[in-house]
């Protein structure tokens, strides 16, 4: 397991499936794919569909054979004939209109079911295709954040527009364009079958308007593929900026910099914008050259349809009914042009998806063995690491580092000198590039990951807490927590006091759920985290500068708290650290120098009593000064 993986990850960190080469009928196919689960609703639609399209189509016959019975009333008028009731197609007028009331009735009834029916497939795909792509975005490693499918990396706002925006795009595609293109085929074959039967004369004339906007529909889909594409992509950009912008808000107004991020948001808007404005242009040549084609062929079809009626081929009755047919034919012909459109910006979309779904992630959680015992030493074994977004700046060089079972270590060196990255090393966010990591002489790359994780606990600065109550925090991690657990982690974590000072105490709301949550400061945010990692029971704790905003009191207190289990439970912790408080509560003091290498280790009395020692140096830098 200590092989080299930058290799194998060919510098980006996930595997993609294997595949064959793209084209576009393997895009169409697996989007169709896609949809499997819901061809029985999309067949039935398709019934529906099927139903509501004879009834259009037969609807210009029936008018047809209505105006022929006027010209026949005419020259019965002539006979002085009036005594006969209205024929009309062999039956009543009474029974003719009836039955006609009762087709139309059926065919608003079959197109019911086939909206009722897309529209479930729609919200089905979009509800299945979110789901799935959101646990296959947590399932990824670091790798794929730093890096990525574009290798570029993958942010946030990004994401988020692919499980939004994107989804959308494809569930409109498989569910309402495709309803459309079946309809439109259907009703091109029927209308051209009904246009042969009445005058095939009249069919040959309108035929020739066909090649040209098959050709153009070809074109304007290719070239629509490729912008939506590009029009998707610069979304994704525009959320980027504006999660990244919303996440610094106080930031920017503090440094009144409102007009300045104003100005590099509307430049996404700008980007986007002329690309819409591109796709707008390209659609008004098409639609509007469709729409001058399908005029000239309209003329073109009446002057041949006149010099037929004349010449006794057919009947004014029967070129209504080709005229109608005529325009619902070349409405077929353009619904097609459109369908093609919209699946080209389908499978534009689809792509972007794809990428994601086809990203297997190096780092699986859910593979290899299942350890409880993991109280025994942590080693690093001669382990190179760089971060596959810098590849070139190496962190670690073979790094040897051992740290005891129920240690309390702290690790000190310069921003930059990989203190950090120990502890990404350690949960496993990222692989050496060679080299090893051990725990109780377990290989970590063999160990289930999620199982392993449970029995470690990690503290960032900077906690992250969701919205809901601050029971829901603290448990977040053991959500079968007892009150006795509840009241062992907040005590260890110094929480008690302010959480008991809130009307609503452990149920209190915290975050952006409701105008009346409670605001924590940092330190209170600190000890909510920290109570919430206790709560499992870790056997190896980490803390990466976990009470930098405690004042000396508090954290004295946190301090002696986590020390005391330390000697009691024998939980090794180790400590990231900048300020002097915390560094001399540890046990062992590491310090690492700017190159990732280990130049002092050794008590703090007998370090801190060196006045030539490394680590005293480094204390009194300016780094370390301000955090003093």
């Amino acid at each position: 397991m200590g092989e080299n993986l930058a290799s194998s990850r060919n510098g980006t960190g996930s595997e993609s499936l294997p595949s064959g080469p793209r084209t576009l009928k393997s895009d169409i196919i697996r989007l169709l794919r896609l949809a499997k689960p819901e061809y029985g609703n999309m067949a039935g639609a398709l019934l529906c569909l099927i139903g509501t399209s004879t009834v259009t189509m037969s609807l210009p016959f029936f008018i047809g054979k209505i105006i022929d019975t006027t010209r026949e009333e005419e020259d019965e008028d002539k006979n002085a004939q009036n005594d006969k009731p209205q024929i009309i197609m062999g039956f009543p007028a009474a029974q003719f209109y009836g039955g006609l009331t009762l087709i139309f009735v059926l065919g608003s009834s079959a197109n019911f079911g086939r909206i009722y029916l897309l529209r479930t497939v729609g919200e089905k795909l979009v509800a299945r295709l979110r789901s799935r792509l959101f646990a296959k975005i947590l399932s990824q490693d670091l790798y794929f954040f730093d890096v990525g499918p574009t290798l570029k990396g993958m942010k946030t706002g990004d994401l988020i527009s692919r499980l939004s925006s994107d989804t959308q795009i494809i569930s409109k595609s498989l569910s309402g364009n495709i309803s459309d293109g079946a309809r439109a085929l259907i009703s091109g074959c029927v209308g051209l079958l009904m246009m042969c039967w009445v005058s095939w004369k009249l069919t040959l004339c309108m035929s020739l308007i066909f090649p040209p906007l098959i050709l153009m529909s070809t074109v304007y889909g290719r070239r629509i593929k490729k912008l939506s594409r590009t029009i998707q992509d610069s979304l994704g950009a525009m959320t980027k900026v504006l999660e990244e912008k919303f996440n610094g808000l106080k930031t920017i107004q503090s440094f009144a910099q409102q007009r300045a991020v104003v100005h590099e948001y509307n430049y996404e808007v700008k980007d986007i914008f002329s690309k819409s404005m591109l796709e707008g242009k390209l659609s008004g040549f098409y639609y509007s050259i469709n729409g001058f084609l399908g005029n000239i062929t309209l003329i073109g079809l009446l002057i041949v349809g006149s010099r037929l009626i004349t010449s006794g081929e057919i009947t004014i009755g029967d070129l209504s009914s080709f005229m109608m047919y005529a325009v619902y034919t070349g409405s077929s012909v353009f619904g097609l042009g459109n369908f093609y459109t919209e699946l080209m910006k389908g499978i534009g979309a689809a792509e972007r998806i794809f990428e994601l779904i086809d990203l297997k992630p190096s780092i699986t959680t859910s593979l290899g063995k299942k350890v409880n015992d993991l109280h025994g030493d942590v080693e690093f074994n001669n382990v190179t690491f760089t971060y596959p977004s810098r590849p070139d700046t190496p962190i670690f060089s073979d790094l040897k580092l051992t740290i005891k079972k129920g240690e309390h270590v702290c690790l000190v060196g310069p921003s930059g000198s990989g203190k950090s990255t120990v502890s990404q090393l350690l949960l496993r966010f990222y692989d050496p590039n060679s080299g090893s990591v051990t725990v109780n002489h377990h290989n970590i790359k063999d160990l289930n990951l999620n199982f392993y994780r449970s029995k470690i606990g990690y503290v960032q600065q900077e906690p992250l807490l969701f919205s809901g109550t601050i029971r829901d925090n603290i448990t977040f991690g053991k959500p079968d927590s007892t009150q006795e657990d509840i009241d062992y982690a907040t005590r260890i974590s110094n929480s008690q006091g302010f959480i008991s000072a809130f009307p609503n105490q452990l149920d209190t709301v915290i975050g952006p759920t409701s105008s009346g949550s409670a605001q924590l400061s940092g330190g209170q945010r600190q000890r909510i985290s920290l109570a919430r990692t206790l709560i499992k029971r870790p056997q190896l704790l980490i803390l990466d500068e976990a009470t930098s905003a405690l004042d000396s009191r508090l954290e004295e207190t946190v301090t002696r708290n986590l020390t005391e289990l330390s000697r009691v439970s024998q939980i090794t912790i180790i400590s990231i650290a900048h300020r002097l408080s915390t560094i001399k509560n540890s046990e062992r003091i590491i310090v690492f120098n700017t190159h990732g290498k280990i130049v002092e280790d050794g008590q703090f009395t007998s370090l801190y009593a060196d006045p030539g020692s490394k680590l005293n140096k480094l204390l009194k830098s300016d780094e370390f000064a301000e955090a003093l």
